[in-house]
């Protein structure tokens, strides 16, 4: 008797088989077939002509939407690599019912329904919170930069443009009054770099008139001499990722203490934080009907002006934003006795931080909502760089990166529950 276990890739089956059986009554892929049939998906399927009778029959969206939402949630984006899971992986061949539809109709499903797709944000948001998951005693937010799909090398300074501009019609100059004195054997190479020159030129002239437009929305009679503009996503902008400086775009959470879920997905042009503490409290008041009890965030969100509007406008929501940068091990001593009546806002926020209460809340924001950043970029969705040019499409793109985020959470919340209730009984 052989003491192997014996292999073999040709092996027949006597019975027709189901991926069904295939994949284990636990495994993420049913979760995410199962939660996503039960969404309201009519602004996606009513877009589809069911009595065309002309071209080759389509997809069924539904499905389509199982194969995207899954693929970001397992850290596949691109088309071709989905078409290439589909072909591969049981899992993806068990959401899209066997079928493999090709990286053009992903793609085009993708760019076709991107705004739809994203839209699903808020009900995956009545998900969690029937599970559960999201208390709104605490809620943290913070920011991180993500790449945009653009390179930093294509982009050019409004001084760099001036300069380039007048070099170009210079060039263009000599390059006339050569073919007017030089010799007829090279007429014709000559008319070839004019009209590259003028290529060069018109490119040129439309970049700076439309980085001239944005200086204009920003108040501003003209840009300043440093300001740049990407030929390739004009609407990045240049920010420190990391140690270095890349084309990126600023992007948004609030997350929940509860479980991690993020409330919030918002995509912005901002250098900084500073003005955008009212903003994403804003939208969390408009998404979910409600305020959290704490909202922390770090010192790059501090300002005066914001503070004192919020606490007048959310009296309900306590504001724990520190106007100075903490470091990690800062021991501080509480003030005690009281507060003066000409007391700033700065000092007022360094008093309340100060506190036992103070401390014990803001020590818990680094746990709540820089993590998440971490399982977005490296632990579990790998996503580190948009796919898509613009901030409309970056911003719908972003929403759908959180969503798929808040469903990983969810998932693993069912699957120890389910674990517990199986040992209990």
């Amino acid at each position: 008797m052989s003491r192997l276990i014996s292999s073999n890739a040709s092996q027949l089956f006597f019975f027709p088989s189901s991926f069904d059986c295939w994949i284990p009554q636990d495994h993420q892929v049913r979760f995410f077939d199962e939660i996503i049939e039960g969404l309201e998906l009519s602004d996606i399927t009513d877009t589809l002509d069911l009595d065309q009778k002309r071209g080759r029959p389509a997809y069924n969206p539904i499905m389509m939407t199982k194969l995207v939402i899954y693929g970001y949630a397992e850290g596949i984006t691109s088309a071709r690599k989905l078409e290439k899971a589909c072909l591969e992986r049981i899992d993806f061949r068990f959401i899209t019912g066997n079928r493999l539809p090709d990286y053009r109709s992903i793609a085009r499903f993708k760019k076709l329904h991107l705004q739809a797709l994203a839209g699903l944000h808020e009900q995956i948001l009545l998900v969690a919170a029937s599970d559960g998951l999201i208390e709104m005693k605490e809620v943290a937010i913070d920011g991180t930069k993500i790449l945009a799909d653009a390179s930093k090398h294509q982009a050019m300074s409004y001084e760099h443009m001036c300069k380039k501009e007048g070099e170009v019609r210079s060039e263009i100059k000599a390059r006339r009054q050569q073919s007017k004195h030089g010799s007829r054997s090279r007429w014709k190479e000559i008319k070839e770099e004019i009209r590259f020159q003028e290529g060069r030129l018109r490119h040129i002239k439309k970049w700076k008139k439309a980085l001239e437009e944005r200086a204009r929305n920003e108040g501003k009679e003209q840009p300043e001499p440093k300001d740049q503009i990407n030929f390739t996503d004009d609407e990045s902008r240049i920010m420190k990722v990391e140690k270095q400086f890349e084309q990126a775009y600023n992007a948004q959470a609030a997350v929940d203490k509860r479980s991690q879920i993020i409330l919030v997905a918002l995509l912005t042009q901002d250098r900084n934080d500073k003005q955008l503490l009212e903003i994403m409290l804003g939208q969390v008041a408009n998404t979910l009907g409600l305020l959290p009890d704490n909202a922390t965030a770090d010192s790059g969100y501090f300002s005066e002006e914001q503070i004192e509007k919020l606490q007048d406008k959310y009296k309900s929501t306590q504001l724990l934003v520190p106007p100075d940068r903490q470091h990690h091990g800062d021991r501080f001593i509480s003030i005690r006795g009281r507060i003066p009546k000409d007391i700033s806002t700065a000092d007022l926020m360094r008093r309340k931080l100060r506190t036992k209460a103070g401390r014990q809340i803001y020590a818990h924001r680094k746990t709540i909502v820089e993590p998440v950043f971490g399982q977005i970029k490296e632990a579990n969705l790998e996503f580190r760089q948009f796919s898509y040019r613009g901030l409309a499409n970056a911003q719908h793109e972003w929403s759908l990166v959180c969503m798929a985020h808040n469903l990983v959470k969810i998932f693993r919340h069912r699957r120890v529950r389910n674990s517990e209730l199986r040992l209990a009984a």
